[in-house]
């Protein structure tokens, strides 16, 4: 690099100056800065203990670097430092006929094949640079000839030699000798013809050769800095699928070919890991994971299940490998990991009081404090310290704990008929604007997530009141359905099922609330549409033709708020995720509890930029970071992360079959109001952290306290569903729900 950089300077100095530079160097000139990123990625992107990882050469010239160098150091000589896919290609397939490369290696050849090009870049320039010298050092020479001897000159070429630009050297003084410049003239001329014959007889072709050597060095840089940029450009998991033996012996298995590429990557990583520690290689571990998942069912089908799940001891044992002990304390650490953190979260409670409150506090009296003082201080003091404890805790747990990432299908054509969708609003007919409203925020869904195999549906109720009827209903109503049919007309489906929907329930009295109202409210409108969409049925909902036709074979319900935006591409995201066999819920005997899989997929919610009205010093205070990063890698859940479920918060995607069989007339009637904890806990919820939603945070404190209010009074009704026989709760879902409550 620093010799790139001497070489630059020293070019435009010289092209500073006025002097005339070769097109090898305008090259260098013009493109320097793209070889600087790239020298600064290649720092990124081969961490030196990765390079040392990498199996090495034992022959000369290359003994001792990784033997990937020497391939990407044939190809380029070869090629003259031109890249061609199609040439990479068959030229790795080829080596490959006698040595196999590692998947390490092929990941490694697109950096270290940016190092050759680099290093034959500062070849070039250093020889471009040394030549123009060399000249500049001639003209020097020929403008005080007067002034040197033969003897002078001799040992300014000897030193010219050593670098290796005597040829350019002699070139230009022969230019000048035979210009007969001012200056030349008083010099015997046949001396000096003498002298230069001597120096370098065969003066004629060098001098010839030197046009074709320009053009030479022309063509290489240039085919070097075009490198570097399609280089950086190429689809190299592409490359490496067609070119590294185990990912082509990966893409054999069906489930392997449609998963997206991180998920591979895990995959493929894990088996490197087991390669290290046999003899046969990657492809021989490739080869017994595939035997184990063709001959699998269910969750076996998928490699993690047997290279860090249930079946790794197995795995490992037909590897000829035994089952470190760690890993079994690591499997075992989870049925201890709810008494270790509640008991993180006493100890540091408890110390955070006693150094708050020591016994004997010294006050300012002669009188020590009463202990029903120093009680009743501490009673107050325990809420406000256990919340600063919860929150270090989960923070250190945050940062020592990797997020986990759930396995996923890439779904690249879509989804498919066996994952039908719907996307459902619970929302009330309270005005025509709200109406155009909903149905607006239903058209913007349906813009950034168009899939085939979608609904979009507005699950409706009225507003309450003291009869089963009241005056503005019918208006009400049919104006939603005219707003649904506007929608249908512009964006038609392909079947014969419409893509938007109004499903509508009329009142039912209600002896807790004293009204008519929407049977237990949103609750019910969701478990009777998964009861409908599970049985085939209608459900409550009205007939109101075609624009509350369902779908036959619906598998998942994505439910969102009124003010829930839904960026594109997650609805795949998310059916990718719930798709994959490992995530697929799976029922005990009984048919009543998730054993494993789950039943509920919980994204991340993210809360936008503010705008307009928005921008208060409440929304400033309470909303955190605004703003969405679409870079941005799962974040820690702790509860995901640790305990292995996540925390259902109204806002995601439920499969239809599971749902049904769990939560159907399994809650209480009237009892039961905030509904989210209690069902993510009995369907098995997930926390995919790095799939987010959109949603705003409350602008001014009266909305926040009605929130507030709404969801305290849910909370403390599940508080007799906590005692043990009412419901099948583990211990972290009654952990949650007393967390509330705190």
């Amino acid at each position: 690099v620093r010799v790139l950089r001497e070489a630059r300077d020293y070019i435009g100095e010289q092209a500073g100056t006025g002097y005339d530079v070769s097109p090898a160097a305008e090259w260098l000139l013009d493109n320097f800065h793209l070889i600087d990123a790239q020298v600064r990625a290649i720092h990124a992107d081969l961490p030196r203990g990765y390079f040392r990882e990498l199996p090495t050469l034992r022959d000369a010239p290359l003994a001792g670097l990784p033997r990937v160098y020497g391939i990407a150091w044939a190809f380029v000589a070869h090629t003259d430092g031109a890249f061609d896919e199609e040439l990479l290609v068959q030229f790795l397939g080829a080596y490959q006929e006698t040595r196999e490369l590692g998947l390490s290696e092929l990941w490694a050849l697109s950096t270290v094949l940016r190092v050759v090009l680099v290093e034959s870049l500062r070849r070039l320039a250093e020889r471009v640079a040394t030549n123009k010298a060399a000249r500049e050092v001639a003209n020097r020479v020929c403008d005080r000839l007067a002034a040197y001897s033969l003897g002078d000159l001799d040992r300014l070429l000897e030193l010219l030699r050593q670098r290796g630009v005597a040829s350019a050297f002699l070139c230009q003084m022969a230019v000048r000798l035979q210009d007969r410049a001012a200056g030349i003239e008083a010099v015997d001329p046949l001396a000096w013809n003498a002298w230069l014959l001597r120096a370098l007889p065969d003066l004629a072709n060098v001098q010839a050769r030197q046009p074709a050597e320009q053009a030479s060095d022309n063509l290489s840089v240039s085919n070097a800095v075009t490198s570097l940029r399609v280089v950086g450009d190429a689809d190299w998991a592409d490359i490496i699928a067609r070119t590294s033996t185990l990912m082509r012996l990966m893409l054999g298995s069906p489930l392997f070919a449609a998963e997206d590429r991180s998920t591979r990557d895990k995959t493929l990583h894990r088996i490197e890991t087991l390669a290290r520690r046999t003899r046969g290689g990657e492809v021989a571990v490739a080869q017994c994971l595939l035997a184990h998942m063709h001959a699998a069912t269910g969750a076996g089908v998928w490699a993690g299940h047997w290279l860090h799940g249930p079946g790794r001891p197995e795995l490992l044992r037909d590897l000829g490998l035994h089952t470190p002990a760690l890993w079994t304390r690591l499997r075992a650490s989870r049925v201890l990991a709810l008494p270790l953190y509640l008991l993180a979260l006493v100890a540091g409670t408890g110390l955070l009081l006693a150094w708050l409150l020591p016994p004997g506090h010294a006050v300012t009296v002669s009188a020590s404090p009463a202990p029903w003082l120093l009680g009743l201080l501490a009673v107050l003091a325990l809420f406000p310290a256990s919340e600063a404890v919860v929150a270090v805790i989960n923070r250190l747990i945050s940062e020592m704990v990797q997020p986990r990432h759930l396995p996923r299908l890439a779904l690249l054509d879509g989804l498919v008929a066996e994952h039908r969708v719907m996307v459902v609003v619970p929302a009330m007919l309270t005005s025509t604007a709200a109406i155009a409203q909903l149905a607006h925020r239903l058209q913007l869904h349906h813009l950034a997530n168009p899939e085939a195999q979608t609904q979009f549906a507005l699950l409706s109720d009225w507003k309450d009141a003291p009869t089963d009827r009241a005056a503005g209903d019918g208006a009400l109503l049919a104006e939603a359905v005219a707003q649904i049919d506007l929608l249908n007309a512009r964006y038609p489906a392909s079947g014969e099922s419409p893509r938007f929907l109004l499903l509508h329930r009329a009142r039912s009295f209600s002896r807790s609330e004293g009204c008519w109202i929407g049977h237990e409210r949103k609750r019910g409108k969701l478990e009777a549409l998964v009861h409908a969409l599970a049985t085939g049925g209608r459900g409550p909902f009205l007939d109101l033709g075609p624009a509350s036709r369902m779908a036959p074979d619906t598998r998942h319900v994505l439910t969102l708020d009124s003010d829930t935006c839904l960026p594109p591409g997650r609805l795949r995201e998310l059916i990718g995720v719930a798709a994959h066999p490992d995530n697929q819920p799976r029922l005990d005997r009984a048919g009543r509890g998730i054993v494993a899989g789950y039943g509920i997929l919980q994204p991340r919610l993210v809360t936008p930029l503010p705008e307009g009205r928005q921008r208060t010093l409440f929304h400033w205070l309470f909303a955190g970071q605004c703003g969405s990063d679409p870079y941005s890698a799962a974040t820690s859940e702790v509860y995901q992360d640790v305990f292995d479920e996540g925390t259902f918060s109204g806002k995601g995607l439920l499969h239809v079959q599971a749902v049904q069989a769990v939560l159907h007339a399994r809650l209480p009637e009237g009892q039961v109001l905030s509904h989210d904890l209690l069902e993510g806990s009995l369907a098995r919820c997930a926390a995919v952290t790095d799939v987010t939603l959109i949603e705003d945070a409350p602008s001014h404190a009266d909305v926040a306290a009605s929130r507030q209010h709404r969801w305290m009074r849910g909370d403390w009704q599940l508080l007799p569903l906590l005692w043990p026989g009412r419901l099948p709760l583990a211990g972290v879902h009654r952990w949650k729900m007393l967390d509330n409550l705190r």
